[in-house]
C-alpha cells in the first residue's frame, strides 16, 4: 500500500563528483591548480589489472566452447540412440505385424473349425430332438395304457374299500349293541356283588352264632338249623359266583372276537391304500 507521507525526503544530500571520479571513468577532467599557480600532477596509470580480465573472458570463452561441443557430442549420441530405439521399433512393429498374421491365420481356422462344429452340433440336437419326441410319444401311448389299467384296478379297489367300510360299518353296529348288553350285564353283576357281599357278611355272622353256641353247648338243634341255613346261602352265593363267572368268560370271548374283527379290518384297509399310493 502507498504511504506518502513516507515518501516525502526532507533532507537530500548532495551528490558531486571531484577530478579523481572523473578521471577513473575515462573523462577529461579540467586542469586542476594548485593555490599557489603549479598545476597537480596526475596520476600514472597502469595497465595491469586489464589483463586478468582478458584471461578470466578467454577461459569463459573456451569453458562455452567445450560446453558446446560437449552439447554436440550428446546429441549426437542422442540421435544415434533414437536411431537405435526407431530401428527396434520397426523390428517388434515387423514381429507384432507377423504374430498378428499367424493370429488371424489361427482365428480364420478356428472359426471356419468352429463353424463345421456348430452345424455338426445342431444336426445331432435335431436327431435328439426327434428321438425325444419319438420317445414323448411312445411314453404316452403307454401312459395312457398304464392309466385305464390302474383306472380299473382303482375302481375295483375303491369297490372293494367300500365293501370293507360297510362290513366294518356292520361289525360296529353290532358292537354298539353287544356293548349295551354287556353294559347291562354288568349292571346286573354289580348288584351280584353287592348280594354276595351281603350273603358273605351273613355267612360270617352264622359262623359267629355257630362258634358261640358250640362254646355253650346246649344248643344243638339251634346250631343244626343254622348249619342248613349256611349250606343254603353257600349254595346260593356259589351259584350266583358261577352266573357272574360265566357272564364275565362270554364277554371276554366276544371282547377277544371284537378285537380280532377290528385287527383284520384295520389290516385290510392299510394294505388297500398303500396298494392304491403305490398306484
Amino acid at each position: 500500500m502507498r504511504n506518502d507521507t513516507f515518501d516525502e525526503f526532507d533532507d537530500v544530500p548532495h551528490l558531486s563528483t571531484d577530478a579523481a571520479d572523473r578521471d577513473e571513468f575515462g573523462h577529461h577532467p579540467r586542469r586542476v591548480v594548485e593555490p599557489n599557480g603549479r598545476p597537480v600532477p596526475q596520476p600514472v596509470k597502469r595497465g595491469g589489472g586489464t589483463g586478468a580480465l582478458w584471461a578470466l573472458v578467454a577461459a569463459m570463452a573456451i569453458a562455452l566452447a567445450g560446453v558446446g561441443w560437449w552439447s554436440h557430442q550428446q546429441l549426437l549420441l542422442m540421435e544415434q540412440q533414437l536411431i537405435a530405439t526407431q530401428e527396434s521399433f520397426a523390428k517388434i512393429s515387423e514381429e507384432a505385424a507377423g504374430r498378428l498374421d499367424d493370429i488371424r491365420g489361427k482365428f480364420v481356422t478356428n472359426e471356419s473349425n468352429g463353424t463345421t462344429d456348430r452345424e455338426a452340433l445342431k444336426l445331432q440336437v435335431k436327431q435328439l430332438q426327434g428321438r425325444l419326441a419319438e420317445q414323448a410319444k411312445a411314453q404316452q401311448t403307454s401312459l395312457s395304457e398304464f392309466d385305464g389299467a390302474q383306472g380299473k384296478r382303482l375302481a375295483q379297489v375303491s369297490a372293494d374299500l367300500k365293501a370293507q367300510q360297510e362290513s366294518a360299518a356292520l361289525l360296529m353296529q353290532q358292537l354298539d349293541v353287544k356293548l349295551k348288553s354287556i353294559t347291562d350285564e354288568q349292571a346286573k353283576f354289580k348288584n351280584v356283588q353287592a348280594d354276595l357281599a351281603t350273603a358273605n357278611q351273613q355267612i360270617q355272622g352264622l359262623n359267629t352264632e355257630i362258634a358261640n353256641l358250640k362254646k355253650q353247648g346246649n344248643q344243638s338243634q339251634a346250631i343244626k338249623s343254622l348249619q342248613d341255613d349256611l349250606m343254603l346261602l353257600r349254595a346260593e352265593v356259589d351259584g350266583r359266583q358261577g352266573q357272574a363267572g360265566s357272564d364275565t368268560k362270554e364277554f371276554d370271548v366276544f371282547r377277544i372276537q371284537v378285537m380280532r374283527n377290528i385287527n383284520t379290518l384295520q389290516q385290510q384297509m392299510q394294505n388297500l391304500q398303500q396298494q392304491i399310493s403305490t398306484r
